[in-house]
């Protein structure tokens, strides 16, 4: 099902830009006329503020050029500066500012567009939401009233409205539930399917991922939602509940429900909702959540930071201004619940229609969350909580969380038990606790899902924190360590040349020459291998005698890594190891990478050598890194390539891999595209999509972030390709060998696909599609076969390549001594 979109938006949008374009305009001929006057002296440039400030910008004549940004920047702080609507001293303090910021300057180059209130006089995006467009960055809200706003009756904050008396609902109430969620590996979680079960019981649900999930995944909720999409638009929650109400469900399928619940996926579920459902049916109210934040009452570890009543924390904290929107006190948007006044008031519907993606995730919370709340309290909407007070900060990030938990806290919060923000102490016996706490809670699908998603030296930073109860003060016990510290423990740690660390990718895939070199001494007892992982927890299974898997970004990872003589990496060394070793002390080997011998290769950092597998790559490499020499740039091949070839024999993780993948081509052909969508229009993936349908053939796409904005994956959603980035296969080497031909923007893969057997093809930019078909079909027709023949000077394949590497290592540490 699809409800149509806003009526009337695009006209109401038009008209705020329309009124923009008039500002813009009226200005650009006042900051000329300023800069005129200022060339004549001060006293001339502040009589014309003066002016606009009493009587507002005279109406525009004629089409002139805008004046320079530094003109129109300096003719706006002069305004703001003479409006006595900035607080110079409490902006700086208030905002942090450095010292010597000029506080009138900071806010019209950087403040207003961070919502930095210039007073608690002024309210910057009540303004812009209400008066501007909120979908973009239109004009400074401050100076547009000063010299506007003001002078056609528009209010620097929003006005004063009493609270309006509250209703009730009726008797068995109808509930819609517009459910936000995203899965860095594109995937509908357990823990997720079984909240939504659970809201199922309660409201129809319709579920939106921000992102692209893998395929069938959108099945697993058949049965708990009404309607489930997978868009990638990149705003957080609140994109997914815009995108939702306005055009894939409808305000008008939305008005024949009594409710409208907004929950996202960053939640387990701990309890069933029926208790806080019929405790809040029978309350009178606008709206409600399970609890109320505010900063105003911060949790405190030295004083009393016990609750506040409800009542008396609206008393004292709703109405009064902020110079920071976080500071107001609001209803977090992971549970949220509105009754048919605020679904019906024009206000609330503009602000959900008018989302749009924010460089920050604080300006979505500023904006949408928290700006939300404010709008609705600000017409006098009354609200209530599940929880009768006002917990200290938010409470489902605070020391509290497990005593909320027993009184019956239905949900907790993903990062909290995964990470804990706030430091709390105890978090790492979550699971024993809730067995008792909340004895149905699916302990075993959320610890799944913080192992799957979670930074390992981010748990391991969590689980540690200690409580000193005699100062209260807490502390992480074992954080690693970084600058003159790391580097200290360093020089005094002694390093073993039978050490060998080896540094997996972001994704927690190794890479495939990093693979194939421990594959070569894997075996061997007398290696010490130890596997250092980073953002994600290692994906690959290489268990066995003497492998290590360790975070490093933790102290026990730090005091591995330290330990061992040789490091093998397959990236930039900056990238591969966030706290990089004296390199004096350490041999840093890099395995090789894909070279594209029509472009510079990369620095790779300060790494001892580097394997290649040409003469041309070995000259590029040196003139990258100059202080690589001769004996340094090893021609023993790519050991990634000992993987590619067609007979070689795969670990068991990667052949059971490799046949999977297999399965799901059913004989077919695998046309692999890669590299960056500069060089395809939607309308060539359509194209090619249809070619690889009539062929018989299979179209897939492989990039490192398949949700990055204008990336690969993003492009060629509409024709639903294979996905095959590391979150759906555990290694590239098993997409190239099963691939027939690869289409990359690049040469850089070709001696990659020439290592498979597979052809090669560069589509890059500037290249159409008619040809790259026209290639295509060739291919075909000569059943795909690819051409033998390698550059001149290229190591031969003889899957001998991570041996020779290694012998190069074990050389290396002989002659070192």
């Amino acid at each position: 099902m699809t409800g149509a979109s806003t009526p009337g938006l695009d006209a109401r949008l038009q008209e705020r830009r329309d009124r923009l374009a008039d500002f813009h305009a009226r200005w650009a001929a006042f900051a000329r006329r300023w800069r005129r006057a200022a060339s004549e002296g001060p006293e001339a440039a502040a009589a014309l503020v003066e002016q606009a400030l009493r009587e507002g910008l005279p109406e525009a004549s004629g089409d002139a050029a805008a004046p320079a940004e530094r003109v129109s920047l300096a003719a706006a702080r002069a305004v703001v500066a003479a409006s006595g609507y900035l607080d110079a001293d409490a902006y700086a303090v208030r905002h942090r500012l450095k010292r010597g910021t000029d506080p009138y300057r900071h806010h019209v180059e950087t403040g207003w567009r961070l919502l930095q209130n210039p007073s608690p006089r002024f309210d910057l995006w009540s303004y812009w939401a209400d008066h501007l467009d909120p979908t973009q960055e239109g004009a400074d809200p401050l100076l547009h009233w000063l010299v506007v706003g003001r002078h056609d009756g528009l209010p620097p904050v929003p006005p004063s409205v009493p609270v309006r008396p509250a209703q009730g609902l009726g008797a068995s109430p109808r509930r819609i539930c517009l459910f936000a969620a995203h899965d860095k590996d594109g995937i509908v979680d357990d823990y997720v399917v079984t909240y939504l079960r659970e809201l199922s019981r309660h409201a129809d649900v319709h579920y939106l991922a921000d992102g692209v999930l893998e395929p069938g995944e959108l099945d697993k909720l058949a049965d708990v939602t009404v309607g489930a999409w997978s868009v990638p638009h990149g705003g957080y929650d609140f994109g997914s509940f815009s995108m939702l109400a306005r055009d894939l469900v409808g305000w008008d399928v939305v008005d024949t429900y009594d409710e409208l619940l907004l929950a996202n996926d960053s939640c387990f579920l701990l309890h069933p909702l029926d208790e806080v459902f019929a405790t809040m049916d029978a309350r009178a109210c606008d709206w409600w959540s399970l609890q109320a934040t505010s900063m105003e009452h911060d949790e405190n570890y030295f004083r009393d930071d016990s609750p506040i009543p409800l009542a008396e924390a609206k008393r004292r904290f709703v109405g009064q201004r902020h110079f920071s929107d976080v500071r107001y006190l609001h209803l977090s948007s992971y549970f949220l619940a509105f009754r048919r006044p605020v679904v019906g008031d024009p206000g609330f519907r503009w602000r959900l229609d008018t989302v749009v993606p924010q460089e920050a995730k604080g300006l979505v919370v500023h904006k949408y969350e928290v700006g939300l709340s404010r709008h609705l309290t600000d017409l006098g909407f009354d609200f209530d909580t599940w929880l009768p007070d006002l917990q200290p900060f938010h409470p489902l990030y605070s020391r509290h969380v497990f005593d909320l938990v027993g009184q019956g806290f239905p949900l907790a919060k993903r990062n909290f038990l995964g990470e804990n923000p706030r430091r709390a102490p105890g978090v790492g016996e979550w699971r024993e606790r809730l067995a008792t706490l909340a004895p149905s809670a699916r302990t075993d699908e959320m610890a799944a899902n913080i192992a799957r998603v979670t930074d390992p030296a981010r748990i391991h930073d969590a689980y540690d924190v200690v409580l000193d109860e005699a100062t209260g003060r807490r502390t992480v016990r074992t954080s690693a360590l970084a600058g003159h510290p790391f580097r200290r423990m360093d020089r005094e740690t002694p390093s073993f040349g039978h050490w060998w660390a080896f540094a997996a990718g972001p994704s927690g895939r190794l890479d495939p020459g990093v693979r194939a070199v421990l594959e070569a001494v894997r075996h061997d007892p007398s290696i010490r291998k130890v596997l250092l992982t980073r953002a994600r927890p290692l994906l690959d299974d290489v268990a066995g005698d003497g492998v290590t898997v360790v975070p490093v970004a933790t102290l026990e990872g730090q005091e591995t890594l330290v330990r061992c003589g040789v490091l093998v990496v397959a990236d930039p060394l900056d990238a591969a190891l966030p706290h990089a070793p004296l390199p004096a002390r350490h041999r840093i080997l890099h395995v090789g990478a894909p070279f594209d011998d029509a472009r510079p290769a990369p620095d790779l950092g300060a790494v001892d050598a580097v394997a290649v597998a040409s003469r041309c790559e070995a000259a590029s490499r040196r003139v990258a890194n100059p202080t690589l020499g001769e004996d340094d740039v090893w021609l023993s091949g790519l050991p990634r390539h000992d993987l590619l070839l067609p007979g070689a024999v795969l670990p068991p993780d990667l052949a059971a891999a490799e046949a999977s993948l297999r399965e799901r081509l059913d004989a077919r052909a695998l046309v692999l595209v890669t590299g960056s969508a500069s060089a395809w229009s939607a309308d060539d993936a359509v194209r090619l999509h249809e070619w690889a349908s009539g062929a018989g053939a299979v179209l897939g796409v492989r990039e490192a972030r398949p949700d990055a904005p204008g990336g690969l994956t993003r492009l060629f959603a509409p024709v639903a390709p294979l996905g095959l980035s590391d979150r759906s296969v555990v290694s590239e080497a098993v997409v190239l060998r099963a691939a027939s031909v690869v289409v990359s923007d690049t040469t850089a893969l070709a001696l990659d696909a020439r290592a498979a057997g597979r052809a090669h093809l560069v589509h890059a930019p500037g290249g159409t599609v008619d040809d790259l078909l026209a290639r295509l079909g060739a291919l075909a027709g000569a059943g795909w076969s690819a051409p033998s023949d390698a550059p001149e000077g290229t190591v031969p394949l003889d899957g001998g390549a991570a041996r020779r590497f290694v012998r190069r290592v074990r050389l290396r540490e002989l002659a070192r001594g």
